[in-house]
């Protein structure tokens, strides 16, 4: 199972190894409050990271716009950043509770 890149899946691999919070996550979103991803300089050395990636999350799940999708709630780069870190872990949940689903009923 890969999310996108090996890179990027083991690092979220590693940190989401808890299928309860997995689960939670992917019901509630990132806003609520994820350890590791809540202050901005948390979300900044993630992105830095993963740029190329979680701008290919954001662009293949919401398209050609995703930047204005993601924008309109936005009050700063920081906050923009942060956006699309949150959008790209809530898709790997999402991606991890789909395929974890889908292997119970194969």
């Amino acid at each position: 199972m890969i999310f996108y890149t090996q890179r990027l899946t083991d690092a979220l691999t590693e940190r989401f190894d808890d299928m309860d919070e997995v689960d939670l996550i992917a019901r509630t979103g990132c806003s609520v409050g994820v350890s590791g991803f809540i202050y901005y300089h948390e979300t900044m050395e993630f992105f830095q990271r993963f740029e190329d990636d979680i701008e290919d999350v954001c662009y293949d799940t919401l398209g050609d716009d995703f930047m204005s999708i993601l924008a309109k709630d936005t009050t700063s780069v920081a906050n923009m950043i942060q956006v699309m870190v949150w959008h790209t872990v809530e898709t790997y949940c999402h991606f991890v509770i789909d395929n974890a689903e889908n292997s119970v009923a194969a």
